[in-house]
Parts: C-alpha cells; sequence; structure tokens
C-alpha cells in the first residue's frame, strides 16, 4: 500500500483542478492581479459599469471617441467655440404707433419786436401806411395800432410822441424818417426812452410804455417830424 502512494504522481489535469481550486478559495481579488494584460474587453465589463471616477484623467482622448457620438450637451458652455456670422434676417414689419404722451408744460413767454413808422397830421401822431406807391412792400407797422400812439400832453404836445405797448418793453431804437422833407432840411434829434416803473413825463398814464421826443439841434425848440421807432418786447 505504502509503495502505491509513493509511486503516485498527479497527472497534468489533477494539478490544474487543484490549482482552479486554489484560486476560487483565494478570492476574486487574487484572480483580478494575475489577469494578463488586454485580457479584458467590452464584453467582460457590464454595462454602466465603468463611471468617471474609474477613468484617470487624460486616459481618453479623441482616438478613443467614436465621431459624431458627442452632442452639444456634453461640453460646457466655454468649451463650445462661436459659430460664424449668420445672414442678416428679413426685416420685420413695422411695429404699431405708440400712444401719445401727455402735453408739456407752457413755455416762457417769448420776445417779439414792434415797431411803427410815426408822422404827425396836424398836431396828431398818426402811424404812416405804405405810400400809394409802396404796393407790395413789407408793413410799415407790427404789434402797434393807432389807438396805441397819442402826442405828448400840455406843453409837449408838439415834438413828443406816447406809447402804450402790449407788454413793458426791453429795449427801443429810434431814427428819423429822411424821407421826410422838413427832417431833411433841419438839424433834427430823436431820442427814445422806455418806462422802467417811473413816470416818463409828458405822456398821459395809459400811454408811459415809451415816448420819443425830437427836438432842433439848432434851437433846442421841439419838432414834429417823421420817425421810425422799434421796440423788443
Amino acid at each position: 500500500m505504502v509503495g502505491r502512494i509513493r509511486s503516485w504522481r498527479p497527472s497534468h489535469t489533477t494539478v490544474a483542478a487543484y490549482m482552479a481550486l486554489f484560486v476560487a478559495l483565494g478570492g476574486t481579488s487574487y484572480a483580478a492581479v494575475k489577469l494578463p494584460r488586454n485580457s479584458v474587453g467590452a464584453a467582460q465589463i457590464k454595462k454602466n459599469g465603468v463611471k468617471a471616477s474609474e477613468v484617470s484623467s487624460g486616459a481618453v482622448g479623441s482616438s478613443e471617441v467614436k465621431n459624431g457620438s458627442l452632442r452639444l450637451r456634453d461640453f460646457r458652455s466655454s468649451e463650445v467655440p462661436a459659430g460664424e456670422r449668420g445672414p442678416q434676417g428679413e426685416r420685420g414689419p413695422a411695429g404699431e404707433n405708440g400712444t401719445s404722451g401727455a402735453p408739456g408744460a407752457p413755455g416762457a413767454p417769448g420776445r417779439f419786436d414792434a415797431f411803427a413808422r410815426v408822422g404827425f397830421d396836424g398836431a396828431d401822431a398818426t402811424l404812416r401806411p405804405l405810400e400809394p406807391d409802396d404796393a407790395g412792400q413789407a408793413p410799415q407797422n407790427k404789434g402797434i395800432v393807432q389807438a396805441d400812439v397819442v402826442a405828448g400832453e400840455g406843453g409837449a404836445a408838439t415834438g413828443t410822441s406816447c406809447f402804450n405797448l402790449p407788454s413793458r418793453p426791453a429795449s427801443a431804437i429810434v431814427t428819423l424818417d429822411n424821407a421826410d422833407a422838413a427832417a431833411a432840411n433841419r438839424n433834427l434829434i430823436a431820442s427814445v426812452a422806455i418806462d422802467r416803473g417811473e413816470d416818463l413825463g409828458d405822456c398821459p398814464a395809459t400811454h408811459n410804455d415809451a415816448r420819443v421826443r425830437i427836438v432842433d439841434g439848432n434851437t433846442e425848440a421841439a419838432q414834429n417830424a417823421r420817425f421810425f421807432v422799434w421796440f423788443e418786447l
């Protein structure tokens, strides 16, 4: 019997069986460590069994990704380059008009000019209309009507004209009408005064906005003559 045991030699098949049993009893960790190189392929990996944590950084490159398999949602917004600008689209239809805004506040009163060509009919100051041969010319009076001009009071009835204007004037200019033969033959001086809140003198209270006075420069006597006067109101 002893001789039989000593003379027994296990066959290759028996050795392989014992080795398989040893590996099975030793656990999966031993088997994993001993896996031959390139022995694990897609068939040995469970579906969805490999996660991002099992893949080292830089392990997957362009050659490992199938063309056309990635979508825009697989990239960060900063990783997607801007495409070329597309052609301009067609112009859309015009929009509807908006509602009108509320009226604005009234503006400050504007200034306007008033002027007149004044002469004398006897002792009364009169506005001079266009001469018969001046048809089509610009008017000689603006902002002033006949009732707005009168001769001075009392001793100033000669050579003084007083005005009632739409508003207190800011400035005024007067000049002699050289078309007046009487003025052309005398050394006359014309001056104008405007109301600054005081009595101009020689004018009625109803016509105290401005006063024009004409005197002879040689005799200093008051004289009646035609003149042009302009007011800034």
